[in-house]
C-alpha cells in the first residue's frame, strides 16, 4: 500500500468515526408512540417551514401554527393518516389524525358563488333557501386546516402538526358518529387528548382538551387554539368579501376586529387580558373558539398571503395577483396547573346570523362578532333587523322588504325631517337679507350679532333647526346602513330582473370588461333629483352636485341591496322636500334694530 493510499483510507476512518460520535449524539430522540389496532403504514414527513404544504396550519406570522420548532415529529409516522367526519343535517366537518386538525367544515344549507355550479353566473341552478345544496357546491370553510391546537404561542410555539393521534369514534344509536377522540401518549410520558362532541341542530361542537405529563423541559406554560381563513370563492363578491376578512376576539369587554389586509406581511396583533375567544370571519360566515371556564390570557391576529388556485383565479377580473389574504385567529390558553388537566371549549363554524348566534352562544356573546354597528346603537339595529325578517316574512322578497322598510324610516322620521326642512328653506330666504345686515355692520360685531338675532326672532327661524333633526336621525341611518350591509338573509337574495343577488352588486351586461350597473346609476340620477329640491346656497351647488359623483364611484361595487336602499331613500328624501317646498309661501319680515349711538336703523 503506498503512501497516498493509507493516507486516504486513515481520513476515510476519521470521518466515519466522527460521523458515528455526531449521529449518536444528535439524532431525534424517541418519538412519541400512539397505541393503534389499524395496520400502520409509513408516510413521508413533511418539514415544518413556513407555507410549505403538509404544515397545515403555518403561516408566515410567527404566532401561527408551525411557525416554530415541531414537537418530536417522527421521521416516518407510525400510524396511518385517517379522515374521520362528524355529520349532521346542519353540516359534515372533515378531520385528520395528523395533528388532530379540523380540515374542512362543510354548510350543506348555504351555497357557494363559485361551487361546481357556478350560482354566481347560472343563479337559476340555486336551491331555494332552507334547501340542502349538492356536495359540490356548497360553503366549504376550508382553511387548509381550518382549526388547530398546538402548544406554546409566539416565538416559542412548539407545532403539533405532524404528530399522528389514535382516533376513537363513539356513534349513537343510529351509527352516526356523535364525538370523536384524538389521543397522543407516549407510555409513561406526555398525554394530550382531545375531544370532539356534537350538538343536536346546532353549528357549535364542544371541545375537551386534556394534557398530562408535559416534560418540565419544554418550558411550557400555555398553548394556542388557531382558527384560520377559507378561500374567498363562496360569494359572487370576492371584493365585497375580502373587505370583510378579519381576525376577531373579545378580551374582556372590548371586541377587536383586525382586517386581514393590514395583517399581512406584519406581526400579529396580540390583545393581552381575559380573552372569552377568538377567531376569524369573512362576510357572511364565521369561525370562532371559545372558553367555557378558564380564563384565556391573550387572543392574537394574523395574516398571510394565500396562493390561489387555478380555478379560483379564473373568476377573478384579468391582471389579478395568484394571492390572496388569509387570517388566523388565535385563543392563548394556560396550561392547567402541573401540566395535568381537563379544559372546556365551544367551536362554532357557520353563517353569522346575529340572533342564531345570540340564542347558540350564550353568555360567550358570539354574536358580537356580527358587525351591527357601533355598540350604543345596536337595539336600533336589532329592531330593524327584526323588521327586515318580519317585514319578508310576509311579501317574500327582500328587494320588496327593503322598500317597505326604508319607507317606514321615512315615515317614521317624517316629522324631524319636515321640521329640519323647512328650517333650511327659512335660512335659505334669509340669505339676502343677511348679507346685507353683514355689509352694514361689517365694523360693528355687536350691532351685527343683535340685527342677526333679531332678524331670526322676527322670522321664528331657529339656526340649528335644520341641523338638529338630523342629528338626531344619524343612528338610525347608521344602524341601517350595518344591518343592510351584514344580514345574511339578504345573502343570494333575488329581488327582480337581473338582480339575482342582493348581496352582490348588480350586473346588467359588460363592455369590454366593464360591468354596467343600473343601480347606482339610479341611484345617482336620484341623489340629483333630490339635491334639486334640497335648499341650498347657489354657490354650494356645484360642490353638492359633485358629491353625487362621488357616491357613484363609491357605491358602483357594494353589495346591490344597499344600493337599492340608498336609492329608495333619496326618492322618499325628493318627495319629502318637494312637499316643504309646496307649503312654503312665507315672505321675510326685516326687524328694526337699534343700534347703539346710532338710532333705530333698518
Amino acid at each position: 500500500m503506498d503512501r497516498k493510499t493509507a493516507l486516504a483510507l486513515a481520513l476515510a476512518l476519521i470521518v466515519f468515526a466522527g460521523f458515528t460520535a455526531l449521529q449518536a449524539r444528535y439524532a431525534p430522540k424517541r418519538p412519541i408512540v400512539h397505541p393503534s389496532d389499524s395496520v400502520q403504514t409509513a408516510a413521508p414527513a413533511v418539514p415544518l417551514v413556513p407555507g410549505v404544504a403538509g404544515d397545515t396550519l403555518a403561516s408566515t406570522a410567527p404566532t401561527s401554527l408551525g411557525a416554530a420548532a415541531a414537537l418530536a415529529a417522527p421521521a416516518v409516522p407510525m400510524i396511518a393518516e385517517q379522515r374521520p367526519v362528524i355529520e349532521t343535517p346542519l353540516y359534515r366537518a372533515e378531520f385528520s389524525n395528523r395533528g388532530a386538525r379540523l380540515l374542512s367544515f362543510s354548510l350543506k344549507h348555504y351555497g357557494a358563488a363559485y361551487g361546481a355550479s357556478t350560482y354566481a353566473e347560472h343563479p337559476e341552478r340555486r336551491p331555494h333557501r332552507g334547501q340542502e345544496v349538492p356536495m359540490g357546491d356548497r360553503v366549504q370553510l376550508d382553511g387548509g386546516p381550518t382549526f388547530g391546537l398546538d402548544l406554546g404561542s409566539g416565538a416559542g410555539l412548539r407545532s403539533l402538526a405532524q404528530i399522528m393521534y389514535a382516533v376513537t369514534e363513539s356513534t349513537d344509536a343510529a351509527g352516526a358518529v356523535r364525538a370523536l377522540t384524538f389521543l397522543s401518549q407516549e407510555p409513561g410520558g406526555a398525554l394530550i387528548r382531545q375531544t370532539w362532541r356534537v350538538r343536536p341542530d346546532s353549528y357549535l361542537l364542544d371541545l375537551e382538551v386534556e394534557t398530562a405529563n408535559l416534560p418540565s423541559a419544554w418550558r411550557l406554560s400555555e398553548y394556542s387554539l388557531t382558527v384560520r381563513s377559507w378561500p374567498l370563492r363562496n360569494e359572487s363578491s370576492w371584493q365585497t368579501d375580502l373587505r370583510g376578512l378579519r381576525g376577531v376576539s373579545l378580551v374582556g369587554k372590548d371586541l377587536h376586529r383586525d382586517a386581514a389586509t393590514g395583517l399581512v406581511g406584519k406581526a400579529p396583533k396580540r390583545h393581552d387580558g381575559v380573552a372569552h375567544w377568538a377567531g376569524v370571519q369573512s362576510h357572511y360566515f364565521l369561525g370562532i373558539v371559545g372558553t367555557l371556564a378558564t380564563d384565556g390570557r391573550a387572543a392574537s391576529a394574523g395574516g398571510f398571503p394565500r396562493q390561489l388556485e387555478a380555478a379560483d383565479l379564473r373568476q377573478r377580473p384579468p391582471g389579478t395577483k395568484p394571492v390572496e389574504p388569509a387570517a388566523e385567529g388565535t385563543l392563548v390558553m394556560p396550561l392547567p396547573g402541573m401540566g395535568a388537566g381537563v379544559q372546556h371549549y365551544t367551536t362554532y363554524f357557520g353563517p353569522s346570523d346575529y340572533y342564531a348566534l345570540a340564542k347558540q352562544s350564550g353568555p360567550l356573546e358570539f354574536e358580537r362578532a356580527v358587525d351591527m354597528g357601533f355598540r350604543w346603537m345596536l337595539p336600533v339595529s336589532k329592531l330593524l333587523l327584526w323588521l327586515l325578517r318580519s317585514i319578508n316574512g310576509v311579501v317574500q322578497n327582500f328587494g320588496l322588504t327593503i322598500l317597505l322598510l326604508a319607507t317606514i324610516v321615512r315615515l317614521a322620521l317624517h316629522p324631524l325631517n319636515m321640521s329640519s326642512m323647512k328650517s333650511m328653506r327659512a335660512m335659505q330666504r334669509l340669505q339676502p337679507e343677511l348679507e346685507r345686515i353683514k355689509d352694514k355692520y361689517k365694523d360693528n360685531p355687536t350691532a351685527l350679532n343683535t340685527a342677526t338675532m333679531a332678524l331670526y326672532k322676527e322670522n321664528g327661524v331657529n339656526p340649528a333647526g335644520g341641523c338638529l333633526p338630523m342629528v338626531l336621525q344619524m343612528p338610525l341611518f347608521f344602524a341601517m346602513y350595518a344591518v343592510i350591509s351584514n344580514a345574511i338573509d339578504l345573502r343570494q337574495a333575488p329581488f327582480v330582473g337581473w338582480i339575482h343577488d342582493l348581496s352582490a352588486p348588480d350586473q346588467l351586461l359588460s363592455v369590454m370588461g366593464l360591468p354596467i350597473r343600473i343601480l347606482p346609476l339610479l341611484m345617482a340620477g336620484t341623489g340629483f333629483l333630490s339635491q334639486r329640491f334640497t335648499p341650498t346656497d347657489p354657490r354650494q351647488a356645484p360642490t353638492m352636485y359633485m358629491m353625487n359623483a362621488v357616491m357613484l364611484v363609491i357605491f358602483y361595487n357594494l353589495p346591490s341591496g344597499l344600493v337599492f336602499y340608498w336609492t329608495v331613500m333619496n326618492v322618499l328624501t325628493a318627495v319629502q322636500q318637494w312637499l316643504a317646498m309646496r307649503g312654503d309661501d312665507t315672505t321675510v319680515v326685516v326687524a328694526p334694530v337699534q343700534t347703539p349711538g346710532k338710532g333705530r336703523s333698518r
